[in-house]
């Protein structure tokens, strides 16, 4: 009794402070949650005011961008809080300008088709413009000694962010390919790609594009996600050594993009029955193993083709509703077939088909696509469509832990969906994101972000409610022809019905700014010369990221050569010692009297060397 009592007493100093670590932990994750639904709420205000046209009047070069202009608040960061390797080491006292007062957009390169770098599509500017209106929330909620940098990305491929920075690589950023973005508009899911890699596949490109689809959707999955990548031909089988979906960390996505890098079109007919019966294997052996995430399933299937193995087009429909409706029955998840098309002259009947009598979608993807987040965002859309209604309101998404492109330190972040709710279904508008770094987090958890611990309580997190996605049969069609246009509609209802999924464009274009950008004075100028900075200053400097040499050329030169003829002199003399004791006494040996000077060693001395 005694023992137990003392056990008791010596345990409960440490249940208390496990518990107080437990509420800092809550008190942070609310915190951070409450943070961007509220950022979310200014999002969706600042919607409504989007066609004022002082509002647009005021967009008018009132933005900044990431690679062309310079910020009216720069200051260069000091080493304390980050280092820029680009820029800066321990030598040349240089970092990176940042303006802790002022947000910066980037553009995709393929949107930024105007001059000097505008967009001219009307959504995109239209984009740029509302998201403009949020600034000054994000201005005045920014804080960095709490490091929370928020961030909106859009449906259109626009993306915002305080504090504003110069990107090292121009065009190349799009929030639609995150997993951030992701995550918040399509919630946990499963998802299967189906790729197939018949002989058909090798030409026009195909299987490049196919493969470049596949990367696409893998690096938009996050850590609340399983997935598996499966190919066929004459037959089906899963890639990577798996023989289920696995969680899509940022290691399980990088091994599988190298073997989806190493896939080819190899001779072989093409077998859709065994894509998609394996396809379902993987999928329900999964969920009996209890790895499934218990919510949504998508399956993503690729071709280029028609049936030319295996049973026909009847039998695989029938096939796949009955697995469809086994797995809703059985396991209450809910599962959605996308079909795509490769290449103009693809024949697309069979793909339309499987995807119009399965409740699905369909999309044609182009030969040598260059817009493949558009093309493959058909199954992000319908879940986004879905979050936006049926007590998901408040519906976030949290992301495995990264560590941040400035600075190199270990953050996180949570992100939720932002609609335009005055109508029905709501209209998805993008997502609002904050980070934040990991260190608070690992002090009241006392775990490495990197910790299983960590990363388990995170997708705790992120998978605890599976939205629920109910969508009617107009609603499915406006989505239809939102990816594909009229060739797109499987022709069940009339799309008209259900406009509020459509974007609706300002009224008043006229009144729709053609230059967005406040200047351009660091146009097609390198990231060096736009962003590199001397440390305590307020302008570039295209010089620091030359690391600066300690020693004269003259002298490394110098002291090269004499360490070489060092070596050259001890050689000979080794030589010259070692032939002595095998030849006989009485030959004459040659000895130098004394050694010379080394080449171009100015410090030489021949009186020292006496």
């Amino acid at each position: 009794m005694f023992i137990s009592l003392l056990r008791v007493f010596l345990m409960a100093p440490k249940a208390r402070v496990e518990a107080q670590s437990e509420s800092e932990v809550k008190s942070i994750l609310k915190q951070m949650e409450d943070t961007v639904l509220a950022f979310r709420d200014e999002i969706e205000r600042a919607y409504e005011s989007r066609c004022d046209p002082e509002k647009l009047a005021e967009c008018s070069k009132g933005n900044y961008d990431d690679c062309s202009s310079i910020y009216p608040n720069p200051q260069c960061m000091d080493a304390s809080k980050f280092i820029d390797s680009t820029c800066g080491n321990a030598d040349n006292n240089c970092n990176v300008l940042w303006d802790e007062s002022q947000t910066t957009v980037m553009i995709p390169a393929e949107l930024a088709d105007g001059p000097m770098g505008n967009p001219t599509d009307p959504r995109v500017i239209e984009s740029v413009c509302h998201s403009r209106l949020a600034e000054p929330y994000m201005i005045m909620n920014y804080n960095y000694n709490n490091a929370h940098r928020m961030y909106f990305g859009s449906s259109e491929g626009v993306f915002r962010i305080i504090p504003a920075y110069h990107s090292e690589t121009c065009g190349s950023f799009d929030p639609r390919r995150r997993p951030w973005f992701v995550a918040a508009s399509s919630g946990p899911k499963d998802v299967v790609l189906v790729l197939d890699v018949s002989g058909s596949m090798d030409g026009y490109g195909r299987m490049d594009v196919a493969k470049d689809a596949a990367r696409t959707i893998v690096e938009t999955l996050s850590f609340a996600d399983r997935f598996a990548v499966i190919t066929f031909s004459d037959d089906a089988s899963q890639i990577g050594g798996e023989t289920g979906l696995i969680r899509a960390t940022d290691e399980n996505k990088k091994k599988m993009m190298e073997h989806i890098n190493n896939l080819t079109a190899g001779p072989g007919e093409t077998n859709f029955y065994d894509a998609f019966a394996t396809a379902f294997d993987t999928i329900e052996q999964t969920i009996r193993d209890e790895l499934t995430n218990e919510c949504n399933v998508a399956i993503l299937f690729m071709t280029d083709g028609e049936i030319t193995a295996g049973p026909g087009e009847d039998e695989i429909i029938s096939l796949a509703n009955q697995r469809i409706q086994n797995i809703k029955t059985n396991f209450n998840q809910t599962t959605t077939i996308f079909t795509y098309s490769f290449g103009q002259d693809a024949d697309h009947r069979v793909t339309k088909r499987l995807a119009c009598e399965t409740n699905g979608i369909w999309t044609q993807v182009e030969d040598f696509a260059d817009d493949l987040v558009t093309a493959m965002s058909s199954y992000y859309k319908l879940y986004a469509s879905g979050l936006g209604q049926g007590g998901n309101e408040d519906w976030v998404a949290w992301i495995e832990p990264y560590r941040f492109v400035l600075g190199g330190k270990m953050g996180t972040g949570v992100s939720a969906p932002a609609y335009d709710r005055s109508v029905t279904p709501p209209l998805f508008l993008g997502v609002a994101a904050v980070d934040m770094y990991m260190d608070d987090f690992e002090r009241a958890l006392g775990k490495n972000a990197s910790s299983t611990t960590v990363l388990d309580r995170l997708v705790l997190l992120s998978t605890a409610h599976c939205p629920r996605i109910e969508l009617s049969q107009r609603e499915l069609e406006a989505l239809r022809f939102l990816g594909g246009g009229e060739q797109g509609k499987c022709n069940v209802s009339n799309h008209t019905e259900d406009t509020s999924i459509f974007p609706m464009l300002c009224l008043n274009q006229d009144d729709m700014p053609s230059d967005v950008w406040n200047n351009n004075k660091m146009h097609g100028k390198s990231y060096s010369d736009r962003a590199c900075c001397q440390i305590g200053s307020t302008v570039s400097s295209g010089t620091c990221n030359v690391p600066p040499n300690p020693l004269p050329t003259a002298l490394i030169v110098g002291v090269t050569f004499g360490a070489l003829a060092f070596i050259l002199l001890l050689s000979y003399s080794i030589y010259v010692w070692k032939s002595s004791s095998s030849v006989d006494e009485s030959a004459s040996v040659i000895v130098p009297s004394s050694p010379s000077a080394p080449p171009f060693n100015p410090t030489y001395s021949a009186t020292e060397d006496a």
